[in-house]
């Protein structure tokens, strides 16, 4: 085998592209995300490769295993961490900057694998102000380069065959990916022990390949087999795609192919992965990896949205750039150890000692440096007056909700949920829904207090206002049980006379708003289960989401209580806020910020139909969020200076007081329906 194989390089640019088009949204890449596993593949194989010969030659040595392993990774990260705090400095609001500094500081002591899974999806949209996300691989890296030299030098030392130990662990890895992908998604895509399969694959290859005997025909076509394996997983995988688990079996084993027959000799897919510009990409590969995920990061920063056709080729071309120098003016100068002292001290490399030297001081510094970021909250001195008071609506939210709120860490029974307005009586109107109640309750209470009104708060996030129904994606617990007793305390509550509903609908009848959104954390697919019929059909959600909706109205009203049912609320896709905040610092319109009235339209077109039947089928009130929220255009997320909405879909209390005209009516029509009630004998 050769020091050096063109084949390699040209399979890890094979890895890298994938990963940036993905990245960068360009069509037909849906898997491109597999690039990474291709990369395991290939470092698990090149670092057994060295570390065998040189335990075999008696030469290995720990030291000079981890000095080539800071060599090649440390310089350009510092430079991508270091442009990247300042990048974050220039463009992030307080929160975002302090979660960009944590994220510094865990890529450094390379764990932030452990940070990523434990805050968030690699398909979540929130993802796009993680600037240093792509580093979780790097970390993985290295975890396994903790443990897999020492267990070489031992398997060397008491005798064992390596291969044997190896082949075992990698199958072990690979059952725990294969059998818990599934249940633990984020799980299996961050951490080592079901990653650890990919690397000990290439590790076999590493230790196996001078035994593998392949005639000519056999190696061209398993070499074609393998290039297809890739392609079919790039093409055809997507995040849907339950990965990595066995999905991660075709773009490993293709790797696995490919780095078996090229070294064997000369074949057609290797001559492909040895033309000079694949090489050349191969050759910046690290570096591009490196600096693609930020620069995609902070582009949507700028624009506010994913690339389109041009943004593609702007990203990728800067990235690419960018590879370029940090490879020709980082990587080079560091990758070789000088041959002697005196062409070190004539500065011809870097000595080992050096090495270590800079290494650690650029960890502390980085670790100093985002330290103070996160001690100084974000440093929010940063920002202009206007800026910081926009941002402030982040925090615009009932002083109440926290403790008057069934969440998902905690449990507030419905038979005895919050009261609201002016002295102590028994409640007349009551509003139940998920975390939309909840962000309707400042000006449902303010209206109350206009009436002389006391009002029941009934709300459990992401619960819909109805019976029996319950979440089966792991979001939120015990909805059935709470809607049940909601339902019970509105209908045995003889003082109330007046019900308003309200509940994030497109997100039952649809799922979470991905397709033009930056704000939302992925919690994957929407799943309910009525506890009587089953699971939703996922193509006929829309239709169980509306017939629970006439269960719920028809019941209360049924009962003699007037209802009230406001409306979908624009779900902007962004977070409000820190948008309009960035727009002012940027000096840029912040009226103009919104969400398209056709998106709205689209989004939310059936649902309105069902509710429309509904509403006029029990006679229940329509309150229309979108007439007062939006014109034939634009969806306004601002206001004569202020925020309408605290995140990307939950109303301010400014914008929740739009609706106030709309709930003072239904609150001024509740004492007539108590006398009506009075005078029917039901009181």
């Amino acid at each position: 085998m050769t020091n050096y194989r063109r084949d390699i390089d040209g399979l890890r640019a094979v890895a890298v592209l994938p990963v940036v088009l993905f990245h960068a949204h360009v069509g037909g890449m849906s898997g491109g995300y597999v690039g990474v596993d291709i990369f395991f593949v290939i470092s698990g194989f090149l670092i057994t490769s060295i570390i065998a010969r040189e335990i075999a030659a008696g030469e290995f040595s720990i030291l000079r295993f981890y000095e080539r392993r800071a060599r090649r990774i440390l310089p350009a990260l510092f430079a991508v961490i270091a442009a990247t705090l300042i990048a974050s400095y220039v463009f992030f609001m307080p929160t975002e900057f302090v979660e960009a500094a944590k994220s510094a500081i865990a890529t450094v002591l390379f764990v932030s694998n452990f940070l990523f899974w434990s805050e968030t999806g690699y398909f979540s949209p929130g993802i796009y102000s993680q600037p240093l996300l792509h580093t979780w691989s790097l970390a993985i890296e290295e975890q396994f380069y903790i443990f897999f030299p020492p267990l070489m030098m031992l398997l060397a030392w008491v005798g064992w065959r390596a291969r044997r130990v190896i082949v075992v662990l990698t199958v072990i890895s690979f059952l725990l990916s294969a059998v818990t992908t599934a249940m633990r998604p984020e799980m299996a895509y961050y951490l080592l022990p079901w990653r650890a399969w990919e690397l000990g694959l290439g590790a076999l290859i590493a230790l196996w390949i001078s035994d593998i005997r392949l005639s000519r025909p056999i190696r061209e076509v398993l070499s074609i087999a393998g290039l297809i394996a890739i392609a079919v997983a790039v093409l055809g995988f997507d995040e849907a795609t339950v990965f990595p688990g066995y999905a991660a079996l075709l773009p490993v084993v293709g790797a696995g192919a490919l780095l078996i027959c090229g070294a064997q000799g000369d074949t057609l897919a290797a001559r492909l992965l040895s033309l000079r510009p694949v090489v050349w990409i191969g050759l910046i590969s690290y570096s591009l990896y490196l600096w693609h995920w930020p620069v995609i990061v902070f582009y949507q920063q700028l624009t506010f949205d994913r690339p389109d056709f041009w943004g593609c080729v702007i990203v990728v071309g800067l990235s690419i750039g960018l590879a370029w120098l940090s490879w020709r003016y980082i990587e080079a100068p560091f990758r070789k150890a000088p041959a002697s002292g005196h062409l070190a001290a004539a500065g011809r490399g870097f000595a080992q000692r050096t090495i270590f030297g800079m290494s650690l001081a650029g960890m502390a510094v980085v670790i100093m440096a985002a330290g103070a970021v996160v001690v100084g909250q974000g440093w929010s001195w940063r920002l202009s007056p206007e800026a910081a008071r926009l941002a402030a609506f982040t925090d615009d939210r009932h002083p109440q909700l926290r403790n008057c709120t069934a969440r998902y860490d905690g449990w507030r029974s419905p038979s005895d949920p919050c009261i609201f307005g002016p002295g102590d009586g028994p409640p007349t109107v009551a509003i139940w829904g998920d975390s939309h109640a909840a962000a309707m309750l400042p000006e449902v209470e303010a209206a109350a207090h206009r009436a002389n009104l006391r009002v029941a708060y009934l709300s459990r996030s992401g619960c819909l206002p109805v019976r029996n129904v319950d979440r089966l994606d792991g979001r939120t617990g015990r909805c059935a049980e709470y809607g049940n007793g909601a339902m019970d305390y509105l209908l045995q509550t003889p003082s109330l006379t007046t019900v308003i509903v309200v509940a994030r609908y497109a997100m039952a009848a649809d799922g979470y708003l991905t397709d033009y959104g930056l704000a939302e954390r992925d919690f994957g697919p929407t799943i309910f289960e009525d506890l009587d019929t089953g699971r939703w059909p996922e193509d006929a959600r829309l239709g169980a989401l509306m017939e629970k909706l006439d269960e719920t109205v028809s019941g209360l009203t049924d009962a003699g209580l007037q209802v009230a049912v406001i409306y979908p609320i624009p779900e902007i896709g962004h977070k409000v806020p820190e948008t309009l905040a960035k727009l002012s610092l940027q000096g840029r319109s912040v009226g103009d910020f919104g969400l398209a009235r056709s998106a709205y339209n689209a989004r939310n077109q059936g649902v309105i139909a069902g509710l429309d039947e509904i509403t006029a089928r029990n006679g229940a009130v329509r309150i229309r969020p979108e007439q007062q929220l939006c014109d034939e255009k634009l969806c306004r997320t601002y206001l004569n200076g202020d925020a309408l909405y605290y995140d990307d879909d939950h109303l301010s209390s400014v914008g929740a007081a739009l609706l106030g005209k709309e709930l003072d009516q239904v609150m001024q029509a509740a004492p007539l329906a108590v006398q009506s009630q009075l005078s029917d004998g039901r009181l």
